[in-house]
């Protein structure tokens, strides 16, 4: 085996130090197969454009503007953003858990994922990136190619929005209450 180069070298140090992350980005968005798929094209899209990966921290929200872009055109491709719509409003999911399984864990969540599946696409795109994947601002800014003031609003509306849609959600969810009469007949 010969002796590494430095772009080999520089290629095999991103890959080992960002790969979790990217392919944990790739799979909270859709199923496991869609996501190996996407994370090896966004890697792919990385030995290609190696000149253009920023060096340090900044390698990672580079790498996740590009999966941002692989999996919207795998989606666009074989119309998966409509079943994945589907999925996420519907956490009823049977046999064949998704992503979403994954992160409900009770009813509180499955409120808000159901809440966040009634945002607009851009919407429940920010809240992932700001929530799950705990992205600064900043960062937030450079994968979507705004400002770190624009991507600042932009997050604190589409939380508002999420936080409007988990209140109309959780009145409609909860049971009704009714209150009992203690044993021994008097009043509270």
């Amino acid at each position: 085996m010969g002796i590494a180069t430095e772009p080999e070298r520089r290629y095999r140090n991103l890959f080992e130090r960002h790969h979790c992350e990217v392919y944990a980005y790739c799979r909270r968005r859709t199923d496991a197969e869609t996501a190996a798929d996407c994370f090896a094209e966004t890697f792919l899209v990385a030995w290609r454009r190696l000149d253009d990966v920023p060096d340090g921290d900044a390698a990672l929200g580079w790498l996740y503007g590009v999966a941002r872009r692989v999996l919207a055109n795998e989606f666009r491709r074989t119309r998966r953003s409509r079943r994945l719509l589907t999925r996420l409003r519907d956490t009823d999911t049977g046999t064949n858990p998704g992503p979403d399984v994954v992160v409900v864990r009770n009813e509180e969540d499955r409120i808000m994922f159901q809440a966040l599946g009634r945002l607009r696409t851009e919407d429940q795109e920010l809240l992932r990136l700001a929530w799950w994947e705990e992205l600064p601002h900043v960062t937030i800014a450079d994968v979507l190619g705004c400002s770190p003031n624009a991507a600042t609003h932009r997050i604190q509306r589409a939380a508002q929005r999420v936080a409007k849609e988990y209140q109309r959600l959780d009145r409609t969810d909860k049971p009704t209450a009714t209150h009992r009469q203690p044993s021994g007949g008097g009043s509270i």
